[in-house]
């Protein structure tokens, strides 16, 4: 009977907590139906209507439908891209026993230890002189970059943690490199390969940062979040349509973490439990 009060308490705590935790989420959602005075004056109140004008204004006014595809090829690219090169780059290093070797594997995670601060201004230097600035190749290519040395990291322990005896079967039976990799390997990667793919599709389609320095203010190629951004200076603040954007733009993220969310789970537990 105690465990079972005890048991009830905790849930109650972490409903009350869980609810603290998306309050910010409940207000946006909450005040992207209101109109202005009415946000600013009574930003906890409830709106007076649900009707879905500013929404329809907003999906106009933003072009949405250009915002959208812009966001997709710019994560479906660098998602597809790091998925082919990572868990090469993480497996020739991971199997290799040399000193060249690790320190090959300290350079490419070195961007993951350092504050993103610290290198931005070089980088867009980079960019500039490549003359890849405010293009579409450019930010996809900074986007791999930037992703690549986590996914290495994790992928790289992930492969420490599988039997290399495998692997040797695998040779004795006659198979080459590339097969024992696309044959052996790569299959038993697909637990934490799927970590990856959801933590590299959420930080691309919700980066703001990189997208505003490497696009800036074009029209043409800026994502939604940066498109959101733009909304807002010194002067302006365009809350009635920014709010309304900003739930447009987060239900395909939430709806791709909620279905997605048990694989993440399980790669990053399944790589614990063969370690």
């Amino acid at each position: 009977m105690r465990r079972m009060k005890n048991v009830n308490i905790i849930v109650i705590i972490v409903f009350v907590c869980s609810i603290f935790w998306l309050m910010p989420l409940i207000l946006i959602f909450i005040n992207s139906f209101k109109p202005y005075n009415d946000m600013i004056q009574k930003f906890l109140a409830l709106p007076k209507s649900w009707d879905m004008e500013m929404y329809i204004e907003t999906w106009t006014k933003f072009d949405f439908p250009r915002l959208i595809v812009n966001t997709l090829l710019y994560t479906v690219s660098t998602v597809l891209a790091v998925l082919l090169l990572a868990p090469m780059t993480a497996y020739k290093l991971a199997r290799t026993k040399s000193k060249l070797s690790t320190c090959c594997f300290i350079i490419v995670i070195i961007p993951m230890m350092v504050p993103f601060q610290s290198y931005m201004i070089s980088l867009i230097k980079l960019v500039a002189n490549l003359k890849l600035t405010g293009t579409r190749m450019g930010y996809i290519l900074v986007s791999i970059g930037l992703c690549m040395p986590l996914a290495v990291y994790m992928i790289h322990g992930f492969i420490k943690s599988i039997p290399i005896e495998l692997e040797e079967c695998a040779r004795i039976d006659g198979a080459g490199k590339l097969r024992t990799y696309f044959s052996i390997v790569l299959p038993l990667l697909k637990p934490i390969l799927t970590t990856v793919v959801v933590l590299d599709t959420l930080a691309v389609w919700n980066d703001v940062i990189t997208n505003q320095l490497i696009i800036g203010g074009k029209a043409s190629a800026i994502n939604i979040q940066n498109a959101l951004y733009m909304q807002f200076s010194a002067q302006t603040s365009d809350w009635e349509h920014a709010l309304p954007g900003i739930v447009m733009s987060m239900i395909p993220s939430l709806i791709f973490f909620v279905s997605m969310q048990k694989h993440i789970v399980g790669g990053v537990t399944s790589g614990a439990v063969k370690g």
